[in-house]
């Protein structure tokens, strides 16, 4: 044969022969697993991807990752054989996590967790398994979460001045309180105290005494600990408050002053009594009316109802029949049986299929007792009401015109929360209530 075809053949031979070792070389590569360079930082509530790479790059049918925390099993995740892998997975993550498959093929076995929760935080093992090889990253997932504008008490009269006291609830990490004056001075408080909540959030309270004329316009803001981000909230005490007055004449002006208070909510809140009777029509399916639709429960039984354009679904609402276009008015919800409910007003136009946020903006005004705390639906954050006790019974207070939407304890006789002032944009506001596994509501009168 001529030489040039033996030549030919010598270095296609050459070629596949070196592709072979390149192959074989790479496959006998040690792996080689890496995670981010510090830890990740998420607020509580939001998803978070935790980034992990493996090189070199493998095929995701020869591989095996598995993230797991203190404990190999049960796992937070595991996939294997090119599938998600279920078994053994911890219960707090079921149907919290997802591996990213889209970026598999370049080497990133990212895992996502949605719904971040408190429980979250701490250290994650990234652990990529190949035949006889593996390797292994640890990830530092940090959670956050910013907790409520800072609540102003006038507490009492002190050492010649007035004790005030600045509270603030649902933060993590810790925070710090400062007391600043108008010239952005920082102040030495009287006392501080902070407290945790079942699901691990800080409460903070701080305290000073006021006197005339040297500090009697301040501000309190809560800083987080972790960013800048951070509530406050100022005030003003005038002159009259600081009279030096004996005992009796100042306990009989504070009684004179929650006595006017009283009249003025009294006046403001018994304007119209009206008589709410909730509407199947917007019910979900799970919600159960009672036969003069003045009561509602949760059974999470299907009914076998039409699911109309007007019906909530999936979240378990119902509106009263009746709305408002003008004037003033106040009715009452009891909580009669179960756990999470929410009771407010709703514009006539809110969402009603799909995810809806409980929130103003969403045309929703309300407040409940909502992942085991009472709280304020405001936006963007949650406002916690730690000092008030959950009430059985909720007066709810509507002023069209104005634009105000109150809440007011029956149980207690005291105000819980006012939203700020609202444009219901001309629509018909109607009442709503929200509710949780097992709970039963009831209308009033």
């Amino acid at each position: 044969m001529p030489s040039g075809f033996h030549l030919h053949c010598s270095l296609l031979a050459f070629i596949i022969y070196g592709l072979v070792f390149q192959v074989h070389e790479l496959q006998s590569a040690p792996l080689n697993v890496t995670g981010p360079p510090g830890p990740i930082t998420v607020a509580m509530g939001e998803d978070v991807v935790l980034p992990c790479r493996v090189s070199p790059e493998q095929s995701v049918q020869d591989i095996e990752v598995i993230w797991f925390r203190e404990h190999f099993s049960p796992f937070v995740h595991r996939y294997k054989g090119g599938q998600d892998q279920y078994g053994e997975q911890m219960l707090q993550y079921q149907g919290r996590t997802e591996l990213l498959k889209d970026s598999l093929t370049n080497g990133s076995m990212d895992l996502k967790i949605f719904h971040v929760q408190l429980s979250d935080r701490g250290n994650y093992t990234c652990f990529v398994h190949r035949d006889s090889d593996y390797d292994e990253a640890v990830v530092e997932l940090k959670v956050t979460a910013s907790g409520s504008a800072p609540l102003i008490a006038l507490e009492r009269y002190q050492d010649g001045g007035i004790r005030v006291a600045c509270r603030s609830a649902g933060w993590y990490p810790q925070p710090q309180v400062l007391w600043q004056d108008p010239h952005g001075q920082h102040l030495p408080s009287l006392s501080e105290s902070v407290t945790r909540d079942k699901s691990g959030l800080f409460a903070v309270e701080s305290s000073i005494i006021l006197t005339r004329g040297t500090n009697q316009k301040l501000s309190c803001s809560v800083r987080h600990a972790l960013h800048s981000q951070e509530q406050g909230s100022a005030f003003y005490i005038s002159d009259p408050f600081f009279q030096n007055a004996h005992p009796w004449m100042t306990a009989l002006g504070v009684a004179l002053v929650a006595v006017v208070a009283l009249l003025v909510i009294a006046v403001y809140l018994f304007k119209i009594k009206v008589n709410v009777v909730l509407d199947p029509d917007t019910a979900h399916c799970d919600l159960v009316l009672s036969d003069d639709c003045k009561s509602v429960k949760r059974e999470d039984t299907r009914q076998d109802i039409p699911d109309i354009p007007e019906r909530f679904n999936p979240w378990r609402c119902v509106l009263g029949r009746e709305g408002f276009t003008s004037g003033r008015c106040y009715w009452e919800v009891e909580a009669v049986d179960g756990g999470g409910w929410t009771v407010g007003v709703s514009r006539e136009d809110v969402k009603r299929k799909g995810e809806i946020e409980f929130k103003p903006e969403e045309g929703i005004w309300a407040v409940g007792q909502w992942a085991g705390h009472f709280q304020a639906l405001t936006s963007p954050n949650r406002t916690l009401l730690p000092e008030i006790q959950t009430p059985k019974r909720i007066r709810v207070s509507l002023d069209y015109e104005e634009g105000r939407v109150a809440f007011f304890s029956v149980d207690e006789e005291i105000p819980i929360f006012t939203f700020p002032l609202a444009s219901f944009e001309g629509m018909r506001v109607h009442p709503w209530v929200w509710l949780g596994p097992g709970t039963w509501l009831k209308m009033w009168p």
